[in-house]
């Protein structure tokens, strides 16, 4: 299967395994603290989500597990999940950079699963199972989620004011 166009920048290497998405291509404008945050949290479900689902990051199916492998986990060898224990898929996050405002970062944190990680999305020592990052495709999705929902600075905009008028109207007796 062809490789499909990733979103930003992708580094896989055998020390880092990130990519950088800058969220004002997808959104038309600059995001907002909590959409960054929302981009980020949805692209780590996106990824864990179609790993679970034993899909590349290109859209095909995992090369099969071998019989011995299939065997020790329990499963068939088509049933590549890329799940043992978990470490690898909750070792994604994102981290944050002031220099690049629109920026969101995700990546595997360094140290043991992010050499798991490398082998998996080369082939290098693992049969290739290219599961890390996003393509434009799934950015630009993920984007229009976060332009349809409000954002936190939206939905808790209320002024002290109404707050106060909101609390008097609740008719709460108060106790010392």
């Amino acid at each position: 299967m062809p490789s499909k166009k990733k979103a930003g920048s992708l580094n896989i290497t055998l020390d880092e395994i990130s990519q950088e998405v800058d969220l004002k291509n997808y959104l038309g404008r600059k995001p907002t603290a909590s959409e960054k945050v929302a981009f980020a949290e949805l692209a780590i479900d996106r990824i864990n989500n179609r790993t679970l689902d034993g899909e590349t990051v290109n859209g095909g199916k995992f090369k099969r597990y071998s019989k011995s492998y299939a065997e020790f986990k329990g499963v068939t060898r088509d049933s590549v999940d890329m799940f043992l224990d978990g470490d690898m898929l909750e070792a994604i996050g994102r981290r944050t950079s002031k220099e690049k405002a629109n920026t969101v970062f995700i990546q595997i944190e360094k140290g043991l699963q992010t050499k798991k990680a490398f082998n998996h999305n080369t082939g290098d020592t693992l049969p290739k199972r290219e599961f890390f990052g996003l393509t434009e495709e799934e950015a630009r999705s993920i984007a229009d989620e976060i332009k349809e929902s409000p954002t936190q600075e939206q939905s808790t905009s209320i002024t002290f004011d109404a707050l106060r008028s909101a609390i008097e109207s609740l008719d709460i007796e108060q106790t010392e």
